[in-house]
């Protein structure tokens, strides 16, 4: 089983072509069969169409030339399986039955001579059965009158083959011409299946804004008609949550600044600190979501960037260690970028007060790692805490602020740019975030109006 699944190809076209393939050439293998099996008519139809130009040739001579040699053309027109005489009747008698469509056939070919063939499968009286007793009177020349009779002897299987072949012909290039047909019909109704999967993986990067013609089959339109219906929603409500947070930031910061400003004029600090304290987290929390809504609707345009010269003014800026090992230029919305490397980076120095950030290339990919040696995360929380207003506090600072939306943004951007970003527990201890960005490649659209994709 596990043998005949490598063999079967894996695209649903290829497996139907497969099918399509298999079975005409099933079907055409039995007609021949069947065909190669009916020896009489096939093998008299095949024995006629090889020697009808000998034949005619052979009573255009008879007619041109004399008595003696029309008789050595005669002789030296005979071979083991074909006999030509001259005689004053045709042979064969009244019982055995004639072949009308080889009379037609050689009548065509030789107009105003009368013509008798004889199926040879009707005379029991032949030791050696005969295929066809072929007559033909002559017009003109010595021999005008006689009748040239040839016995047509069936030919070995071998060489009944060769006979054959032009037979099959017709069967190829049906076989060919259905082949052609049935795969275009497969292309066209695989087309939208493969579109459906390319537009399924853009929104899988972020793009909402692309959308699936509905054609094709029913169940196809269905299938498209609902995809877009899925990703209309899911922009309404990316769209409603991203308004939600940027105007509860928004209305927070006035009424937070205010209550800042009077706890500090209360003049007992073991009062005023702890407010102080809590205003503050609360305008992190106003500032990450301002940042998460604007994030969500960037119009940065991309560029080709140097990530060694980008990460060298980031990590002076945030006055972390940086390694670069090999460069790479990949194409990137810079200022969202630097956000999202500024994010981890912050991340890192607020649980732990460090980081270190190096620079690699693995093939067509560029690979930039951001490391603190702080606790870690459990295990069970490395793929939630990229998750909108998750945070990781259990394990690390109970000191930090926020909503858990740092992390969050920073994955949405490296996903806005066609890449990765993976988190995971050093051996040695603190957290590893690991973001690898395709080169080459430009960003999939996230902000652009609906479109259907393909033509």
């Amino acid at each position: 089983m596990k043998r005949l699944q490598k063999i079967i190809p894996s695209g649903l076209s290829a497996r139907f072509a497969l099918l399509l393939l298999a079975s005409l050439i099933g079907v055409n293998f039995v007609a021949a069969y069947l065909l190669a099996r009916e020896g009489t008519s096939f093998d008299q139809a095949a024995r006629v169409q090889g020697d009808m130009g000998r034949l005619v040739a052979i009573v255009t001579a008879l007619e041109s030339v004399d008595a003696q040699t029309g008789a050595t053309t005669l002789a030296r027109s005979n071979t083991a399986f074909t006999r030509f005489s001259l005689d004053d009747l045709p042979v064969g008698s009244s019982s055995m039955q004639s072949v009308p469509h080889i009379e037609n056939d050689i009548a065509q070919a030789l107009p105003g001579h009368a013509v008798k063939v004889i199926d040879g499968a009707t005379d029991a009286t032949e030791e050696t059965p005969f295929l066809l007793l072929l007559s033909v009177q002559l017009n003109g020349g010595p021999h005008s009158g006689k009748w040239l009779n040839s016995l047509v002897y069936p030919l070995p299987t071998l060489k009944a083959w060769k006979w054959k072949v032009g037979f099959f012909v017709p069967l190829l290039a049906t076989l060919g011409g259905t082949l052609l047909v049935g795969m275009r019909f497969i292309q066209r109704m695989t087309d939208p299946l493969r579109r459906l999967a390319a537009a399924a993986r853009a929104a899988g990067n972020g793009d909402r804004s692309v959308r699936v013609r509905e054609r094709g089959a029913r169940e196809l339109r269905d299938t498209a008609a609902a995809f877009n219906t899925m990703q209309q929603r899911i922009a309404e409500f990316e769209n409603e949550r991203t308004r939600v947070l940027a105007a509860i930031g928004h209305d927070l910061r006035t009424p937070i600044t205010s209550l800042r400003i009077r706890a500090e004029l209360v003049d007992d600090p073991a009062i005023s600190a702890p407010m102080v304290r809590i205003l503050d987290e609360m305008t992190v929390m106003t500032s990450d979501f301002l940042q998460y809504a604007r994030d969500q609707h960037s119009p940065e345009t991309e560029e080709e960037t140097s990530l060694s010269e980008l990460l060298q003014r980031i990590c002076s800026d945030q006055n972390v260690n940086l390694r670069i090992h090999q460069s790479a230029r990949p194409r990137l919305q810079r200022v969202a970028m630097t956000r999202a490397i500024g994010n981890l980076i912050g991340n890192a120095k607020r649980y732990t007060g460090s980081a270190f950030v190096s620079l690699n290339r693995d093939g067509n990919v560029a690979v930039l790692t951001v490391e603190d040696d702080g606790p870690g995360i459990p295990e069970a929380q490395l793929k939630s805490v990229v998750e909108p207003f998750v945070r990781g506090e259990s394990s690390r600072s109970e000191k930090t602020g926020g909503v858990g939306l740092g992390l969050s943004i920073a994955k949405g951007i490296v996903t806005d740019h066609g890449g990765t970003l993976t988190l995971s527990n050093r051996p040695s201890g603190g957290l590893s975030a690991e973001i690898r960005l395709p080169l080459g490649a430009s960003l999939p659209q996230r902000s652009a109006p609906a479109k259907g994709v393909g033509t």
